[in-house]
C-alpha cells in the first residue's frame, strides 16, 4: 500500500465518502501532492541536489501516479513549488487516488447532486480491514525509529490536518508530536531522506 493511499483511507470519512480532517490550512489537493512526493522519497526516486528535489527517472515507477509525478519533478524545484506542480498538473489528484481505491476494491463509489445540480462523487469504505491496516501503521509508527519511513510520512500527514488526537492516545500523541520536532533540525548533517522530509512538512506548514 502506497502512503498516499494509507492517507486518503484513514482520512476519508467512512460512512460520508469525503476526505475530512479537522485543520484545513492545506486543501486535499497539495496534501495529495505531499503523499505522493513523500512516497517517491520512500522509493529512493526523490533527492537532494542543491537543497532542490529532483526525481529520479533512470527505471520505471510500478504506479502510474507516481510515474506522473515523478515525471512532473525532472527540473529541479523547491518543495511547495514542486507540491503545487503535482497539484495542479495531475488535478483532480484526490479523485485520482480514491478511484485507484474504488478500483481495488477497497472503497464503494456513489454519485450524489447539491441543490445546484453539481456532480459530487463520494467514496464511502467499503474494507475496514484496510482502514484498521492503515491506522495500526500510524500506531505503531510512533514507537518505531526512522527506518519506519512509511509510518513517519503518515505520522507527518496527519499531523498537517489535525487528525492525530483523534487516533491517538495522549501519551503517543506527545511521542508522535516530539519526533516530528526533530525534522526541524535536520540539517546537512541529518540522511538525504529525512532532510527531504522536513522540506515537505516546512511547505505544508507555511
Amino acid at each position: 500500500m502506497l502512503i498516499v493511499e494509507d492517507f486518503f483511507l484513514i482520512a476519508v470519512d467512512p460512512r460520508t465518502g469525503l476526505p475530512t480532517w479537522p485543520r484545513q490550512q492545506q486543501g486535499a489537493p497539495l496534501l495529495t501532492a505531499a503523499a505522493l512526493a513523500l512516497d517517491l522519497v520512500v522509493q529512493a526516486r526523490l533527492h537532494l541536489h542543491d537543497g532542490l528535489l529532483l526525481a529520479d527517472m533512470r527505471l520505471p515507477l510500478a504506479h502510474p501516479l507516481l510515474s506522473e509525478a515523478a515525471q512532473l519533478l525532472q527540473t529541479p524545484a523547491l518543495a511547495l513549488p514542486a507540491l503545487h506542480l503535482i497539484a495542479q498538473r495531475l488535478d483532480p489528484l484526490p479523485q485520482q487516488v480514491l478511484e485507484g481505491l474504488f478500483r481495488r476494491d477497497l472503497m464503494h463509489r456513489s454519485q450524489h447532486r447539491d441543490w445546484l445540480l453539481r456532480k459530487q462523487v463520494r467514496y464511502p469504505l467499503r474494507s475496514m480491514q484496510a482502514r484498521n491496516e492503515a491506522l495500526q501503521h500510524l500506531r505503531q509508527a510512533v514507537h518505531n525509529d526512522d527506518d519506519d519511513l512509511h509510518g513517519l510520512a503518515l505520522l507527518l500527514l496527519a499531523d498537517i490536518c489535525g487528525l492525530l488526537p483523534p487516533y491517538l492516545q495522549a501519551r503517543d500523541h506527545e511521542l508522535a508530536a516530539r519526533r516530528l520536532l526533530t525534522l526541524n533540525g535536520a540539517d546537512s548533517q541529518a540522511t538525504e531522506v529525512l532532510q527531504i522530509f522536513a522540506a515537505i512538512r516546512a511547505a505544508l506548514l507555511v
